[in-house]
């Protein structure tokens, strides 16, 4: 049996711990660049929506990576309509939606049918694919940065890259603790995310008073691109993303297809869901106001949407592992960390 057929995920969770070392010693030895630093790994089991994978979380040049099994026949897209979602909300009367104005005449927002129609067209075409292994960085990072750690605002502590920190350090204290008047200070609040170009790049951790610190560098997509490959890494493909964020489930969403945040009972649990790391041990944005860049300019993933229906599955269908946008991006497309995330990794091809 080929290298190949062992890491393909059929085979690969029959593996016992030991057999799967001995795998991932191959691969780091043939398919990682030998200069740079491999440290932290830990065999995890990750589980999602009763979709388990036992694999390795690493770190590759102190940033944190997962090893992916391929799998030769997944099963990518969607075309079933609302059929089998065990949530359709529609919104009682006309007054509680929004519907924006490229989306006015063409779906009944008050018909299942017609919101299946407007599901279908707004996902990828179903399909069988062949997905390689890959070593996939767990948090996709704001386009142009390197992280450096996290600051807290309150205290002022730094946890990460210290060094490389000092240097932006008085820079970033200044901003988050400006001189202000008694007035001023009534009014003021802790910026959500602020860039100094060139320089450095922060931006809030939810529900807190930390702020994750990056490195910033000013790129295009094609100067990006170049970067990343420049260091052996690639992007990932649409048929790679959509893999990795949903494991190719015949799931519309990672985590199921339970929306309803709101619910008193649920809610909370629903959105821990969607938050928490998926059955491969990522993370993936669902603020919806970044896109998320792939191999192909032309394809982007997630999106900066600036309106909600008032429909729980329209208003949350780009969060879906088959979503695509019908906007494109040109190669000389400056990127803003605050708009574009990027995630590299590593595909392993004979």
């Amino acid at each position: 049996m080929n290298l190949l057929d062992q890491l393909d995920w059929s085979y690969w969770k029959r593996l016992n711990p030991k057999e799967k070392r001995t795998l991932l010693s191959q691969l780091l030895l043939h398919f990682v660049n030998p200069l740079m630093k491999i440290s932290d790994i830990e065999l995890k089991d990750f589980h999602l929506y009763g979709i388990k994978c036992q694999t390795f979380q690493l770190m590759i040049d102190d940033e944190e990576f997962i090893f992916i099994p391929g799998n030769k026949d997944a099963i990518l897209g969607w075309n079933l309509g609302t059929k089998g979602l065990s949530l359709l909300e529609t919104a009682p009367n006309a007054q509680e939606i929004t519907i924006p104005q490229e989306l006015r005449g063409q779906y009944n927002f008050f018909a299942v049918e017609s919101l299946g129609e407007l599901i279908n067209d707004q996902t990828t075409s179903l399909r069988k694919v062949q997905i390689p292994p890959m070593f996939v960085q767990r948090h996709a990072l704001p386009a142009g940065t390197n992280y450096l750690g996290i600051y807290n605002a309150v205290t002022g502590s730094f946890s990460g890259e210290a060094d490389q920190f000092s240097t932006y350090e008085e820079e970033i204290k200044a901003v988050l603790s400006p001189n202000l008047t008694p007035e001023e200070s009534m009014t003021w609040s802790f910026p959500k995310n602020i860039l100094k170009e060139g320089r450095w790049y922060i931006e809030m951790a939810p529900h807190s008073d930390n702020y994750h610190v990056f490195s910033h560098e000013k790129h295009t997509y094609s100067s990006l691109r170049k970067k990343i490959r420049k260091k052996n890494f690639d992007l990932l493909t649409e048929d790679q993303w959509e893999y990795v964020n949903g494991a190719g489930s015949r799931r519309l969403f990672r985590w199921g297809n339970d929306l309803n945040i709101t619910d008193p009972y649920r809610g909370k649990s629903v959105k821990k869901l969607m938050e928490q790391a998926n059955m491969f041990g990522l993370f993936f944005d669902t603020s919806m106001e970044r896109f998320e860049i792939t191999e192909d300019p032309g394809v982007l993933k997630l999106t900066n949407k600036k309106y909600d229906v008032g429909i729980p599955i329209v208003d949350f269908l780009p969060l879906s592992s088959y979503y695509s946008n019908n906007i494109t991006m040109q190669h000389e497309t400056v990127l803003a960390p605050s708009e574009f995330l990027y995630r590299k990794a590593i595909l392993i091809k004979i």
